[in-house]
């Protein structure tokens, strides 16, 4: 009969402690199997910021590798979601990594999101199970790699459409990352990111799914100062960090390895990005979830200030979708990102076509398209200044029927335009005094605001020269 080792991390965490991660390491003997590990704490509330009279703590978990790596080692992270996980050789709790259970020290990750006035007392119970037998090596799972091939039929425009940001129950999202696959596949999406917060688990069950859709890796660095994607081929990436300067170090980190990043949803309660002079990312997530609900003007806002200044940023979109099952705002698909991939496609080369701001977004899977050009210049590409500062461009809108669409500078909106009928070609010339961009949107006819039928062409910086 093999007996379990049990140990007990305890401690109080004070309120001046808030916004931190402290670690906790503990000893793991030879010849362990199975690890099995429960949080206590006081007061607990949950996560939402509205949510103030008490404490939340989040949980994760890595190896002894980190001893020697502080970039490896990484088993897992639920953040909040979860008060008690298991790792053994062969599964995982949802967020965790099955693998060896190594001996030597390992290291429990408690992030401090809300620490009340009160303090928070915890404790950490830890059961190791020894082997009974001699067992066969055991090894870590295969991640989703990112993939250069697809089977996907190709399109006969180049455009592909998917969602770039949304969550399983790898995090805290209600469903299976299979499920979200067929769903995806209901919609008709070509292509899909799972971007659950702060883990990789997700990437190990997504690279055993049979599907058409083509499955780009992502994480969404969750931290206690903004959220921001990557994607790509890529390993864990650290978000124990704390400060602007940690932050700009990390997103150069992973631009450094060849991933893509996107700042998420900028605005009050998106989490906003408090760190306004950390621009180092590839993209802003210029629309999150249903245009109106979830105040999106903000996260425009944010995008065009930097346009502004003449800096360069990949407008995206993402539904940010967690309640699958039971989803009543937020849906997969809404909104719906289109990237331009011309001849044989795949995820590495959607990843292409997104880097070059070769996209726009849509309100839904089977929303409005609008395609922008300069001569042979599309959204995303740079053409030179005119020396009459007057620029032609050529815009096609598929599906606006009755949609207003709108020319946009740095001064704001140039022309106006009521479309009639679902397929508009236009030409227009504008005058690009002053404006390092054009861009062009889709509004309601009636409504002064953009909503969930709107379209964003991501020409952004790049058609102002």
């Amino acid at each position: 009969m093999t007996v379990p080792t049990e140990i007990l991390l305890e401690g109080k965490i004070l309120p001046a402690d808030q916004g931190r991660f402290i670690t906790l390491p503990f000893e793991v003997p030879e010849h362990m199997t199975r690890m099995e590990v429960h949080l206590y704490y006081s007061d607990r509330v949950g996560s939402e910021p509205w949510e103030t009279e008490g404490n939340a703590l989040g949980i994760g978990i890595c190896d002894p590798r980190e001893n020697i790596d502080t970039q490896k080692g990484f088993r897992g992270w639920s953040g909040s979601s979860r008060l008690e996980f298991v790792i053994d050789g062969e599964s995982a709790t949802p967020g965790y990594i099955s693998g060896p259970i190594q001996a030597g020290t390992w290291h429990i990750q408690l992030g401090l999101f809300k620490i009340w006035r009160h303090g928070c007392e915890y404790k950490i119970s830890i059961s190791l199970t020894p082997e009974p037998q001699k067992k066969a090596e055991v090894h870590f799972p295969t991640m989703l790699p990112l993939r250069t091939e697809s089977a996907r039929t190709l399109s006969s425009t180049g455009w592909y459409k998917g969602d770039l940001h949304c969550h399983t129950y790898h995090s805290d999202g209600d469903s299976d990352p299979a499920d979200v696959v067929r769903e995806a596949e209901r919609l008709g999406l070509d292509f899909l990111a799972v971007t659950d917060h702060n883990t990789i688990s997700h990437q190990v069950v997504l690279n055993t799914i049979d599907t058409p859709v083509m499955l780009i890796p992502g994480i969404e660095i969750t931290t206690f100062a903004g959220h921001w994607n990557v994607w790509g081929d890529f390993d864990w990436i650290d978000f124990r960090i704390n400060s602007a300067e940690k932050t700009d170090a990390m997103i150069q980190e992973a631009k450094r390895r060849g991933y893509l990043t996107s700042c998420n949803h900028p605005r009050p309660n998106g989490p906003e990005w408090r760190f306004e002079n950390v621009e180092s990312f590839d993209c802003v997530e210029v629309w999150n979830s249903p245009w109106l609900i979830e105040h999106n003007h903000h996260c425009l806002s944010f995008w065009e200030k930097r346009l502004n200044q003449g800096k360069r940023f990949v407008a995206v979109g993402g539904s940010d979708n967690h309640e699958l099952k039971n989803a009543a705002e937020s849906h997969l698909g809404q909104p719906t990102t289109y990237i331009y991939c011309p001849g044989d496609v795949s995820p590495a080369g959607l990843l292409r076509g997104l880097r070059a701001g070769h996209a726009f977004v849509t309100c839904a899977s089977d929303g409005p398209q609008i395609h922008l050009a300069s001569g042979t210049a599309m959204m995303g590409d740079s053409i030179s200044r005119p020396l009459n500062d007057r620029v032609k461009i050529q815009i096609e809108v598929l599906g606006g029927d009755e949609g207003q669409l709108e020319i946009c500078t740095s001064r704001g909106v140039s022309a106006s335009l009521l479309m009639q009928g679902n397929h508009n070609d236009l030409e227009l010339e504008v005058d690009v005094t002053s404006t390092p961009y054009v861009r062009v949107q889709l509004r309601r006819a009636e409504d002064d605001s953009c909503d969930d039928r709107g379209v964003r062409g991501e020409p952004s910086s790049s058609l102002g020269g």
